[in-house]
């Protein structure tokens, strides 16, 4: 999901993106209830507002970001 999440970063200005190694940071993992890898989580206004678990390609990305 690297290089996939990094391209759509580079078309939205208005969104920004954190990559987040699982093994570094256990305690964002239990906070978030993340189970599986790859998983995206849209935080709007300090609350989670989507979830995606498992690869999508750039253009599902960009339409997750932007919802």
């Amino acid at each position: 999901m690297g290089p996939v999440v990094s391209n759509v970063a580079e078309q939205l200005d208005s969104v920004h993106f954190y990559k987040v190694d699982v093994d570094e940071a256990p305690e964002l993992v239990r906070q978030f209830g993340v189970q599986s890898i790859p998983t995206l989580i849209l935080i709007k206004d300090g609350e989670e507002a989507n979830r995606s678990v498992g690869f999508i390609p750039d253009d599902a990305v960009k339409e997750f970001a932007q919802s």
